[in-house]
């Protein structure tokens, strides 16, 4: 494991975060990913380039969902508007109103998308729980069922696109395994691990991608099902300017959020969701004009 996070110069972002809390598994607080420590974990990082601006970094609980969606409906020429939605959401506002602030939410993030926003999907917004269905759509797949803790194994977390500046950048692994999942689009063959042990699992998660682009990024081995597991990708549909990256370890925040690979790939999603140059481990230069500004920077290789 890492004992500091790095990432490459990049423009500087305005970054929305919704969130909640389910505990299934009875942690102790002290343990448990929970709503506004996301956004305190990024706060204090120095290599993530936030913007200078009001709410730059901003996370709203799930029963605020109107909240969320007024922001993300502001025009991209706006200096005011969001670069990335980081969604940990698991289920639908409470109350009489929750349906319809929910269908508004997923409009204002289809819009959001089209016009080159970037979403991070982490950890439980990728479960499916009724009234989601549409999020899920955007998002590219769905966890159901029963969701399990393993505090002996936990899950291998397995970088099934080598290269990738998500699965790279920054990243430490302990070995190589043999894994393959064709129907994921995931040929045979030897690839990087590391461990992640407490982890819950979600053995039932469904790519659902339509007729949009999904790359897979990091799978799991671990026994339950028919022994292939998703854990991670990047999704986006031809209508849309951005996309979306899903990475699902995150239940245990002293690995979910403390100095290491986990917190490592979810900076790396946040960057990468907004500024696909990062695509390539490759030096060079680049200018990008992002949704506020044109900004050039010169890439180091990963």
């Amino acid at each position: 494991m890492l004992a500091a996070q790095v990432l490459p110069d990049h423009a500087p972002l305005r970054i929305l975060i919704v969130s909640d809390e389910v505990n299934p598994h009875g942690l102790p607080a002290e343990q448990l990913t929970q709503p506004g420590e996301i956004s305190a974990a990024l706060a204090v990082l120095p290599m993530l380039n936030l913007a200078d601006s009001t709410e730059a970094l901003l996370e709203l609980p799930t029963d605020q969902l109107d909240a969320a969606t007024t922001r993300l409906l502001r025009a991209g020429s706006d200096p005011l508007s969001y670069d990335v939605l980081v969604y940990f959401a698991h289920r639908i506002p409470s109350g009489v109103n929750g349906a319809l602030q929910q269908t508004e939410f997923v409009a204002a993030v289809q819009h959001f998308l089209a016009q080159g926003g970037g979403v991070v999907s982490f950890h439980h917004g990728i479960y499916q729980l009724p009234g989601k269905e549409s999020m899920q759509a955007l998002l590219g797949a769905a966890a159901t069922g029963n969701v399990s803790w393993n505090t002996v194994s936990g899950q291998r977390v397995i970088n099934v696109a080598p290269g990738h500046f998500i699965t790279t950048n920054g990243i430490g692994y302990a070995g190589q395994t043999s894994y393959g999942d064709p129907a994921a689009g995931v040929p045979s063959g030897n690839y990087p691990w590391f461990a992640n042990i407490p982890d819950e699992r979600y053995p039932t998660l469904a790519l659902q991608p339509g007729s949009g682009r999904l790359q897979m990024l990091f799978a799991s081995d671990y026994a339950e099902g028919d022994g292939t597991h998703v854990l991670g990708y990047t999704y986006r549909q031809n209508a849309w300017a951005g996309q979306v990256v899903m990475y699902q370890p995150g239940e245990y925040q002293p690995q979910a959020l403390g100095p290491g690979n986990n917190l490592q790939v979810l900076l790396n999603a946040i960057v990468f969701s907004h500024d696909r140059v990062f695509a390539q481990a490759f030096e060079t230069i680049d200018c990008r004009f992002s949704r506020h500004l044109a900004y050039c920077w010169g890439k180091r290789p990963f």
